[in-house]
């Protein structure tokens, strides 16, 4: 039990991802959430009964209402900050004026009306840091001529408050300080706060620098280097990590600078139920999912898989990689298995949701709560609340670097440990 308490509170909290990592830090201590989902609220107080969960629009809550605390983590509403459920979004600007018929979906301007409570909720409690969690195209929030502008004038309220500000974009799968890294890959911008009354900044280099194994020099903290795209360069940082994204990891000596590495991942198959086999393939599957189905057993080799049926930037997946980003727009991932060498005679099922839940990080036993009367609907909120969760292994190692930033005590990474 350390002897030092930093206390936070959790925005739009979804399930509780962030309180399950935050609970793993020494000193941490969340004292309430807020969000507005009735079934993610029975599952946050089901799995952290100790917290002050409130169901409310927290759009409409005086900020005077929640407890002080030393910090905030927020992660507002993504839905229409990017491409989700297969549609391009809007900006959120009126195409003809404020008054106009012709002006983008209502929903889409008061889903990203939800991060205008963070520069709310600071002016009130002046929290000493705050972490605002959202996808990475929230950064370009603005007009269609003007992308971005949007984004920059809220930072520029956070600044009128007192807050300096630094902008990460990282990936679960790639963070193990504190524990074990996600089993699925999920980039995200986080957007760091601190007051300026702190006289100092959080210790980024050593939490948000992973350990990665180098051929010459063996175990070295990487650095993140950005490519030059349409998007990013080196002077203004944007996007995802790999080779078909906009930056990479590499070992800080110059002698080996340019050579992509790859953290220590945790591999897909933790999160995989082997006693649940599945069906006999057959000649199930439409053409184009029987296409990916054997393509992965001609390249696998008769290793176990997953066939990706919607998204995550590939066909096919090895088990040994983690698995795509889970979404909450359905279950994309098809693991296939099997010691024949017929790919009709091997199994193939979809993850279920608590599979899906492990490899976001979360115990086996974290409990799904839904609360929705038909059964579909119920499926949907379960799907939902694990694919819109904040990865517990983030929030545990970020909200380490703050809760240190804060306490000034020191917290010691496992890496640095062993």
């Amino acid at each position: 039990m350390a002897a030092f308490a930093v206390s936070w509170a959790d925005q739009f909290s979804g399930g509780g991802g962030f309180a399950e990592g935050a609970e793993q830090v020494p000193g941490a201590k969340v004292v309430v959430a807020g969000n507005h989902a009735r079934h993610a609220w029975e599952t946050y107080r089901a799995n952290h009964p100790t917290v002050d969960v409130r169901c409310a629009d927290l759009s409409q809550v005086v900020p005077a209402h929640w407890p002080r605390t030393d910090a905030l983590w927020s992660s507002p509403e993504c839905t229409w900050q990017t491409v989700a459920q297969g549609k391009p979004r809007g900006y959120g600007e009126f195409v003809d004026g404020l008054f106009s018929t012709t002006g983008t979906d209502e929903t889409v301007i008061r889903s990203r009306a939800t991060m205008y409570c963070v520069p709310r909720f600071a002016e009130y409690h002046q929290y000493r840091a705050i972490i605002v969690e959202n996808v990475a195209e929230a950064r370009w929030w603005g007009p269609k001529h003007n992308r971005g502008a949007a984004f920059n004038a809220w930072l520029g309220q956070m600044q009128a408050w007192g807050y300096e500000h630094r902008i990460l974009y990282l990936n679960s799968a790639h963070f193990s300080a504190l524990g074990p890294a996600a089993a699925c890959s999920r980039d995200r911008m986080y957007v760091v706060f601190w007051h300026e009354s702190m006289g100092r900044s959080p210790d980024f280099d050593k939490w948000v620098r992973p350990y990665v194994p180098c051929e010459r020099h063996g175990w070295i903290r990487a650095r993140q280097a950005w490519k030059h795209t349409d998007v990013s360069s080196p002077q203004r940082p944007w996007g995802k990590h790999g080779i078909k994204g906009q930056y990479v990891w590499l070992c800080p000596n110059r002698q080996c600078s340019t050579v992509p590495l790859i953290p220590a991942v945790r591999p897909g198959s933790d999160a995989v139920d082997w006693s649940r086999p599945g069906r006999l393939i057959g000649d199930r599957f439409q053409p184009r999912t029987r296409q990916k189905v054997e393509d992965g057993h001609r390249a696998y080799r008769g290793a176990p898989f997953i066939a990706e049926l919607r998204g995550g930037g590939s066909t096919h997946r090895a088990l040994t990689d983690p698995l795509s980003t889970i979404t909450a727009g359905g279950n994309h991932h098809l693991l296939v298995h099997g010691d024949s060498p017929d790919v009709r005679e091997r199994f193939a099922r979809v993850l279920s949701v608590d599979e899906r839940k492990v490899a976001m990080g979360f115990p086996p036993k974290y409990q799904l709560i839904a609360t929705a009367e038909k059964g579909k609907d119920r499926d949907k909120q379960l799907v939902s609340l694990v694919g819109m969760a904040v990865t517990p292994n983030i929030s545990r190692d970020l909200g380490a670097m703050i809760t240190e930033f804060i306490s000034g005590e020191d917290i010691e990474p496992m890496a640095l440990a062993a």
